[in-house]
């Protein structure tokens, strides 16, 4: 290869380096400060954390059923023929669906706040810890298989 071929070759090394080490240090200066490092799980206790992988599996189907009823009523709403009828039986049932959930969350949460005790669940259910989506959903997120 020529010098002029190498030299350039070299370049657009150098230049896909140094994308990459500025795309990591963006997302290690960046994101922390956007996605700062809230309460998480830090604050709960060891067998309270086994608790909750424990609760996120009895929840997950129902919380599975609700959202393929939620995604059928959605695609009923899509469809072009336009049945009333069958959209409000679809709604009732989704409502249902997200009836039971709630109401499996909150025995489980009420089965989880009676092994507490009073500053344990000062700590676990202040508003803050509340408030934080990404708690919320780290509860429900599926583990990746």
């Amino acid at each position: 290869m020529s010098k002029k071929v190498l030299s350039i070759l070299l370049i657009i090394s150098l230049a896909f380096n140094m994308a990459v080490i500025g795309g990591f240090i963006y997302r290690q200066l960046f994101f922390l400060r956007f996605h700062p490092k809230g309460p998480g799980f830090q604050h709960i206790p060891t067998h309270f954390r086994e608790e909750f992988e424990i609760t996120r599996e009895r929840i997950h189907p129902f919380r599975q059923d609700f959202m393929q009823c939620k995604k059928e009523f959605m695609e009923g709403l899509m469809t072009e023929t336009f049945n009333s009828e069958l959209l409000d039986r679809k709604l009732k049932e989704t409502l249902e669906k997200q009836m039971l959930m709630e109401h499996e969350l909150g025995a489980l949460l009420i089965r989880l706040r009676s092994e507490m005790t009073p500053e344990e669940a000062k700590r676990f259910f202040k508003p803050e810890f509340l408030k934080n989506r990404n708690i919320r959903n780290k509860m429900f997120k599926r583990r990746k298989q």
